[in-house]
């Protein structure tokens, strides 16, 4: 049947934009916190490329030398993107997840995430097209290259890339490997070195993306082998430039932030497996792959959050493992049988489990169970498959060309229907965080971090509520997270996100600062340098409370459990030297701990000076106060240093440093007088 050559792709292009247009008037959700409007680089717009390029993906926004960089994502292309948006076309913005306006336009952000996925599907066409040229269909629009093309950009797994603005790095990744597929297609056919080059280029940018283009290495190859016979040297060739794209990926990855292989997570949030042994953790990962196939053949209910313990640790005699043991040795079976033949089900399958090898947990741990994202690529396999069912062996069953044409078509209506029905209904989840959180949260039920995360974001408008001067609005959304942070740590004991919010809804809400301080101290027991615990344990004690007794209590847990943290032992000491009467003793023996762990601090320095002055031992009352002059010069030290040298009836000395105090404060009248006093005494001398 005769067609225009570019029908096919306007129905494809506008088909994917007409599927995810919802998502245009989306904000921002999930993960586009730390990609994009909290990240200080992709903020900086074109001047922070460099620092896009040269660190972790992640430092943007946890810091050039954060701990939470563990783990490595060096992903710097789609930032790229975000920083020239900014540059270009950012302008003050705010979210409700956000605290402070910053530089950002979601509109365009998802824009360009729909026009860059609908690219990638004409290049897929385009390549599937040259794939299967030997395939004469009846109608173009039930080839195996259509059906498989429309079968993929209808699928509701890809709704997590698409609709979410940190998608990108997935889509451009795509993108690349089937450009760099399609070069090497060209190379083949008509013998044009010149794509080699480019097959080059797009290897290392769809690395430079994500590091899913590194297992085109292998499908590239493939894909030359099931659908072309060449000889075994030009495969060689073929082959030179993706191995030398993903090898610059990887050597330019390991300068900017080293190996990471060897550091395991020990975080639950960052290692699922972290309570399981050996043999939990491959039943486990077994599971999550069943869970795959059946999302991609059934995608329902999708969620954003397969956190610890929405995917339950599991054994091998748990019945699903035992199945999906049972699939994946049948799909091996048929995939290797299918090898010599060329079989498309060998082909399909084998597309699959490459490009799943790197996310599936089987060879490395991820940092998590699973995600929808992780099959993105992965999926195309299946698609080629349901295609090639439809095209080719269905028209082999029926007995007519009308009946199978009757047939493939109700096939694909009921089958691309459902799948884009499915895709609008999951991108209008997506329009916020709030929006996200609140539906998934009664799929992934037994989430930790789901739970935390929603509770999170009714905590956030609490804040909101605050700043407003509606209490009332704010108590409702704290009491509203309660039951979610609860279930967080029910799942999840040494969750610190849901024990310090817990801990601070008990004390906004009924002033209860000591069941607070009890949420501090278990979440210190986990997570030792707790900011938020640090900060508003200083805060509180400091300007709320009066009970010395009980501060000394705190005070020794957080030294119990983070014992290398000088602020515990100063401010132990400062409840002696505040006390009426001081206790010096006591005092000195806190501030001498603090002075091991910290050669910064004035205060300790200071006050265990001052303590020491009150002891009389002068020498080491003066060797302290040296010290905290050379942090801050203070006029109180130099004050203290004269008052240490005239109880010693050194005049000449005290009158040097009360001058220098008074030059700092020279309104201060008793420093006057202390400088007159010192003169007229060294004038009776």
């Amino acid at each position: 049947m005769k067609y225009k050559s570019y029908i096919p792709h306007i129905v494809i292009f506008v088909f994917a934009f007409i599927i995810y247009a919802n998502t245009l008037g989306h904000k921002y959700a999930l993960d586009d916190k730390m990609t994009y409007w909290k990240n200080e680089f992709v903020q900086n717009g074109v001047s922070g490329i460099k620092d896009i390029l040269t660190y972790d993906s992640m430092a943007g926004m946890f810091g050039k030398d954060s701990k939470e960089l563990e783990g490595g994502r060096y992903r710097p292309l789609s930032l790229i993107t975000f920083a020239v948006e900014v540059e270009l076309f950012g302008k003050d913005t705010t979210d409700m997840s956000a605290k402070a306006p910053f530089k950002g336009n979601p509109g365009l952000s998802h824009f360009i995430n729909i026009i860059l996925y609908c690219f990638s599907l004409l290049i897929l066409y385009k390549v599937l097209l040259k794939l299967f040229k030997d395939y004469k269909p009846k109608y173009w629009y039930l080839s195996i290259p259509f059906l498989a093309t429309m079968i993929f950009a209808a699928h509701p797994l890809h709704t997590e890339i698409v609709a979410n603005i940190k998608g990108r790095d997935e889509i451009l990744a795509f993108l690349f490997s089937v450009a760099a597929l399609n070069s090497i297609i060209n190379f083949v056919d008509k013998n044009v070195k010149t794509e080699l080059i480019n097959a080059f280029i797009f290897i290392f940018l769809g690395s430079m993306s994500k590091e899913i283009t590194i297992t085109f290495v292998a499908v590239i190859p493939l894909c030359i082998y099931f659908f072309r016979k060449e000889k075994i040297s030009k495969y060689i060739v073929s082959v030179i430039p993706l191995f030398a794209g993903a090898l610059l990926y990887l050597i330019i990855r390991q300068l900017v932030i080293g190996d990471q292989t060897a550091i395991e997570a020990t975080m639950l949030m960052n290692n699922p497996f972290l309570e399981a042994t050996i043999g939990q953790r491959y039943a486990t990962i077994v599971l999550t792959l069943l869970i795959y196939l059946k999302l991609l053949i059934f995608p329902h209910p999708l969620t954003w959050d397969y956190y610890p313990y929405h995917i339950p640790i599991v054994d091998w005699t748990d019945w699903r493992v035992i199945l999906g043991l049972v699939l994946y040795l049948g799909l091996a079976v048929v995939a290797i049988k299918g090898l010599r033949k060329k079989s498309i089900y060998s082909f399909g399958i084998l597309i699959y489990a490459i490009t799943l090898s790197i996310t599936s947990n089987v060879f490395f741990n991820i940092g998590a169970f699973m995600s929808e994202r992780f099959v993105y690529v992965s999926l195309l396999g299946i698609c080629i498959i349901i295609a090639y069912l439809v095209s080719e062996k269905l028209y082999q069953k029926q007995a007519n060309l009308k009946k199978y044409h009757k047939s493939a078509m109700a096939i694909m209506i009921v089958l691309l229907l459902a799948f884009s029905v499915k895709t609008i209904s999951r991108n209008q989840v997506w329009e916020s965080n709030l929006s996200l959180f609140s539906h998934d949260i009664k799929i992934s039920s037994n989430s930790a971090k789901g739970n935390s995360t929603y509770a999170s974001e009714l905590y956030k408008l609490s804040e909101d509520a605050e700043a407003a001067g509606d209490t009332a609005l704010r108590n409702k959304y704290l009491i509203e997270s309660i039951p979610y942070f609860n279930k967080a740590v029910e799942i999840y004991p040494d969750y610190s996100e849901a024990l310090v919010r817990l801990g601070n809804i008990h004390y906004k809400l009924y002033g209860d600062y000591k069941t607070m301080f009890e949420y501090y101290i278990e979440t210190l027991k986990a997570s030792p340098l707790n900011k938020d615990v640090w900060t508003n344990a200083l805060g509180v004690l400091l300007y709320n409370v009066n009970d010395p007794e009980y501060e000394k209590y705190v005070w020794t847990q957080f030294i119990k459990y983070s014992p290398g943290q000088y602020q515990s032992y100063l401010q132990l000491g400062n409840i002696y030297y505040f006390a009426q009467p001081a206790n010096a003793d006591s005092a000195i023996f806190w501030y001498e701990k603090a002075k091991t762990l910290t050669t910064t601090n004035y205060e300790v320095y200071f006050y265990l000076g001052v303590s020491y002055g009150n002891k009389q031992d002068f020498v080491r009352a003066r060797e302290n106060l040296l010290l905290a002059a050379a942090i801050n010069e203070d006029p109180e030290v130099y004050r203290y240093l004269g008052i240490s040298y005239g109880m010693e009836n050194n005049d000449e000395m005290a009158l040097k440093y009360f001058e220098k105090a008074l030059s700092l404060k020279p309104d201060d009248e008793q420093l006057k007088q202390y400088v007159l006093i010192a003169k007229q005494r060294i004038n009776l001398k």
